[in-house]
């Protein structure tokens, strides 16, 4: 079947939508052709039972992903149908994926799905429920916001993209809003926050119980690309400046001092400008909030240490953080005074899993580097992987810090 596609001014994508795909998700997915089965399905004793229908020339099928750090053997039986079912597992949105002999599989009976990107692709989602009632990533009975989707067409790279943009209950009939513009990792795109990472759920709620300030959160495309809701997949080609325009920036030579990526310049030159020229939002420094995950905290501290002047608040959770050894030659200007770096920031927040690769890799001398200098920051360890299992913990966390 040919697939359509049609991209609108600006869309909102609202909880109910979200909600009817868990839930289709939760009860088992489609029957289409073949078998009858359900997958995944999710236990009162919080394991989950996956079924896959292979080929019956099929050997051996795995289902691994953020299920506790395990991979899990399936057992064929009757029809060609593959089982495995998991230890009981904390009330939690995980994803996971099928290994087929060899080939990594969605699972086609969930239509629940991750978008992926690279060398990562797509993953299923399953969501174990809490005793408890909606946990604070899911919707609630409270006032919501909304997502929308703006597409633009980016001068610095040279290509249309799109980012999504969280507005707070009420932002219609407001003034002038506080900004967090929050960045995804490498194996996601913009609509990883939204989908998976559901902060407009953990901000609807935050806000509702008085803990974080009514706020607009702005989650662009990371990678150097076309969007794939923007049109055909195309790479970032930096177009020649304008008559009398300045001349990008060109890259930094090996241990040299470090420039803005293609994507800071982006997020600086053509996002910022386009929101706060559109959106009711502040365009004071201490209005202004970055961070992100991973790849995207990486892109965070490049923005920061390079540009300190115009955000008040750093968040960065798992970050792919630079060599340690580096940073002094790579920001040479926020290092030269730390003094005056110590008065840029109300807030220097970072946080990794316990159990991240990246914690021994690169974040713990980061944090090692940054108090030997004694730049104010704060470092926390939590527990986890390197997995949404901790980012939307981490965000929880983080947001009613902000704008204070």
């Amino acid at each position: 079947m040919k697939s359509t596609r049609t991209i609108f001014p600006a869309i909102a994508v609202t909880g109910a939508v979200l909600l009817a795909t868990s839930a289709f998700a939760q009860g088992g997915g489609g029957r289409g052709r073949g078998p009858g089965v359900a997958s995944p399905e999710v236990g009162a004793d919080k394991t989950v039972t996956f079924r896959y229908v292979a080929p019956p020339n099929a050997q051996q099928i795995t289902v691994s992903g953020e299920l506790g750090g395990k991979s899990y053997p399936m057992t064929k039986g009757e029809n060609n149908v593959w089982t495995a079912k998991t230890d009981p597992l904390a009330p939690d949105i995980y994803t996971y994926s099928f290994n087929v002999d060899g080939v990594v599989a969605l699972d086609p009976r969930n239509t629940n799905t991750k978008m992926g990107y690279g060398g990562f692709g797509p993953v299923s989602v399953v969501e174990v429920p809490g005793d408890n009632g909606p946990a604070f990533y899911d919707v609630k009975n409270v006032p919501h916001g909304a997502v929308r989707i703006q597409p633009y067409f980016s001068k610095t790279m040279g290509v249309g993209r799109t980012v999504w943009i969280y507005t707070p209950p009420g932002y219609d009939t407001g003034k002038s809003y506080p900004v967090f513009y929050l960045m995804h990792g490498a194996g996601d795109i913009e609509s990883g926050w939204t989908l998976i990472g559901r902060a407009n759920n953990i901000l609807d709620n935050l806000i509702a119980e008085g803990k974080a300030k009514p706020m607009v959160v702005v989650m662009p495309l990371g990678h150097a690309i076309q969007s794939f809701y923007a049109g055909p997949s195309k790479n970032a080609a930096t177009p020649a400046p304008a008559a009398g325009a300045a001349a990008p920036a060109a890259p930094a030579a090996p241990g040299g001092p470090a420039t803005l990526s293609l994507f800071a310049r982006d997020l600086l030159e053509d996002v910022m400008p386009m929101v706060e020229k559109t959106m009711k939002v502040s365009a004071k420094p201490e209005d202004r909030a970055v961070g992100g995950l991973s790849m995207g905290g990486g892109q965070t501290i490049n923005i920061a240490f390079s540009r300190p002047e115009l955000f008040k608040y750093v968040v960065l959770m798992s970050p792919a953080a630079p060599n340690a050894a580096s940073l002094e030659t790579a920001y040479p200007n926020f290092f030269g005074d730390i003094a005056a770096a110590n008065k840029r920031f109300k807030l220097f927040w970072m946080a990794v899993g316990k159990d991240d690769t990246l914690v021994g890799n690169a974040d713990k001398a980061f944090d090692e580097k940054l108090t030997a200098v004694k730049f104010n920051h704060a470092f926390k360890l939590t527990d986890g992987r390197h997995e949404w299992t901790v980012w939307r913990y981490h965000l929880n966390e983080v947001a009613p810090l902000l704008f204070k």
